[in-house]
């Protein structure tokens, strides 16, 4: 007897339930790995920064020792009336390091914004003006006593024109007076790149402070920016800098959270003296507080958020 078979209408798939099911199990695993997936590129970015401080390093310790001093750090340079303009230790660091016009650091300078010599009649980095007036001799003897500390490959040089708009630099300390075409206000940039509201895609400058050595404490003074306190580090070194809002933002952003204390821009309050909790060695407990790198130099580098003064930042020593 053939079997009569009975066809129960029902088609093989997912129902609504499996497949919510494995959508969730999806999402869930998505959830778990993306954040892993950034703690891993933030770790691979962290350590690309502190090689580039290792090379910058490795820098300034042959400057050091052909130069007989590190670079100096101090906010403005030393041009006379109309001066001094706003040089600060970023903008020196990069002098020293690859120089002002990118042929390597000339020597001679007296770290003027100007790239003049101590007496303000020789252009140390653009001798050669125009046609007409060229002193090749001098040109050739300029370009043999250059050293180039740092490889440009290395070195993330930008002009703050680049990193900063001009609306970013408008009604802030640092005030970008064009003194030259070959204007110096270059800086070493961090890895950590990002669209500025220029078009450009870089990092954050570098911020350098050199230790002076004669001093001996290191808090936060209650005064405003000046060399006349007895801190082996002064956070007004950079402060130029660190008062333009962050550059990426439009209209401008807010301030830096170790900008000038009270300065506020969309309700935030910054605190200068960040820069001195954070540089503060934490290894010695007793007695006067004292910086990391006390008898030579720091390096900070804004982080993976762009912000000076954050729990990301990066320095040139361990906490």
């Amino acid at each position: 007897m053939k079997t009569t078979g009975y066809k129960t209408g029902k088609k093989g798939g997912f129902t609504i339930v499996e497949l919510l099911t494995v959508m969730s199990i999806i999402i869930l695993l998505i959830s778990l790995l993306v954040p892993a997936l950034t703690r891993v590129r933030r770790y691979a970015q962290f350590v690309k920064q502190k090689a580039q401080f290792h090379s910058i390093g490795v820098a300034l310790d042959l400057f050091n020792s052909e130069q007989e001093g590190y670079p100096p750090s101090d906010r403005l340079d030393t041009a006379p009336a109309p001066g001094p303009f706003s040089y600060c230790g970023a903008m020196k660091l990069a002098e020293a390091m690859v120089g002002q016009d990118l042929s390597g650091f000339n020597p001679n300078s007296v770290f003027r914004r100007d790239g003049l010599d101590a007496t303000g009649t020789t252009d140390l980095y653009f001798p050669n003006p125009g046609t007409g007036n060229v002193n090749f001799p001098l040109y050739v003897e300029n370009m043999k006593s250059r050293r180039m500390y740092l490889q440009l490959e290395n070195a993330n040089a930008y002009r703050l024109t680049e990193v900063y708009s001009t609306a970013h630099r408008a009604g802030t300390n640092y005030a970008d007076t064009a003194l030259s075409p070959e204007d110096a206000n270059r800086v070493l940039c961090d890895v950590y790149t990002r669209t500025m509201a220029t078009g450009l895609k870089t990092g954050m400058p570098i911020l350098y402070y050199k230790a002076d050595t004669s001093k001996i404490l290191h808090a936060e003074p209650n005064t405003v920016c000046t060399v006349a306190n007895n801190n082996i580090y002064n956070r007004c070194d950079n402060q130029e800098l660190v008062d333009i809002p962050l550059p990426w933002v439009t209209p401008k952003g807010p301030v830096h959270p170790m900008a000038s204390a009270g300065s506020t821009i969309l309700g935030m309050t910054a605190n200068a003296g960040i820069f001195y909790q954070k540089t503060r060695d934490k290894k010695i407990s007793s007695g006067d507080s004292k910086p990391y790198r006390a008898d030579s130099y720091i390096l900070i580098s804004a982080g993976f958020d762009g912000e000076y003064g954050t729990s990301d930042d990066v320095f040139n020593f361990d906490e």
